[in-house]
């Protein structure tokens, strides 16, 4: 079966409207064999193009600290949760509750001694919450499934942002973070590059067949050999260390994009939202951060402290 993008303007007697190609899937295969020699690549370059300046900008965050990286992750996670609950509009989600959660998170990772466990007692303080504003409303029809998406806003989004907030507050934090920026979008550039040279190999077709084996193989690679390069300008990590978290940091990328993905295509969205313009959301730009620094987090404590 030939896979097609949505840009590709013709169909073939192959295709399937089921297994239509996002945007943001697209990424790591393309069906059409490339042509010998170089090749102008307008979807590359843009990406790049929005990437570089963002990694400036989120090193320069990452390097600041503090009260800055606190409120980007404060505004990263709010307008990452408001296009997951867009996403789920019809289960009806609590918003406010959500929205409310997921700051008592980060502050609390942020200004705990242990960071960890102040983004636990945050989660805790956002159940209250959810179960507060369900408590509250005027009708209880369909109230678990409400209560159930507004809870699970909390943990996919709010867990994840507080943890990179953790993972700043550790000893080396900002080269720590790093390490996960450095891991994604090399892992995420490579497997595009790869998959679009090479992919034929579908990896999950139900969900995102535009993913591929071959595309998966070039993006941990080049992501791992990415986070130990990066380790050499580091002292506190040694090239073993580097190793391990830089599979953990790609191989949970993976999983964060094909998660996001069952999403969108649960919801029948093609892009989470359109705060990038054609780079879709805040949800498709950051979904492999989000699963990947919970596992650096715990990957970073249990290798190097």
């Amino acid at each position: 079966m030939a896979l097609r993008t949505p840009w590709s303007g013709r169909r073939g007697p192959d295709d399937d409207d089921d297994l239509d190609v996002t945007e943001d899937e697209a990424r790591y295969a393309i069906d059409v064999p490339a042509p010998r020699g170089p090749r102008f690549d307008p979807q590359l370059v843009s990406r790049v193009a929005v990437a570089v300046p963002g990694i400036i900008l989120a090193v320069a965050v990452v390097y600041g600290g503090g009260l800055w990286f606190a409120a980007a992750m404060g505004l990263l996670a709010c307008l990452a949760l408001l296009e997951f609950y867009s996403l789920t509009a019809a289960t009806r989600p609590l918003r406010w509750a959500g929205y409310a959660g997921v700051l008592v998170m980060i502050g609390m990772a942020w200004g705990n001694d242990a960071p960890p466990y102040g983004a636990l007692h945050g989660l805790a303080i956002g159940a209250g919450l959810v179960a507060l504003a369900a408590l509250t409303i005027g009708r209880v029809e369909d109230i678990t499934v409400r209560v159930a998406t507004t809870s699970l806003g909390l943990g996919y989004v709010g867990l994840s942002f507080a943890m990179l907030m953790a993972l700043r507050e550790l000893p080396h934090g900002a080269e720590a973070v790093v390490n996960v920026l450095v891991g994604v979008w090399v892992f995420d550039t490579a497997s595009y590059v790869g998959g679009k040279t090479w992919g034929r190999t579908p990896v999950a077709p139900r969900i995102s067949p535009g993913k591929t084996l071959e595309g998966l193989i070039v993006g941990l690679v080049c992501g791992v050999l990415a986070v130990m390069i990066a380790g050499l300008y580091m002292d506190w990590i040694d090239a073993l260390q580097s190793f391990i978290l830089g599979l953990v940091i790609c191989v949970t990328a993976f999983m964060g994009d094909l998660f996001e993905s069952a999403l969108k295509r649960d919801a029948g969205a093609k892009d989470s939202g359109r705060l990038l313009m054609g780079h879709g959301g805040v949800l498709d730009r950051f979904d492999a951060l989000m699963f990947a620094s919970v596992a650096a987090y715990f990957t970073t404590v249990a290798l190097v402290y």
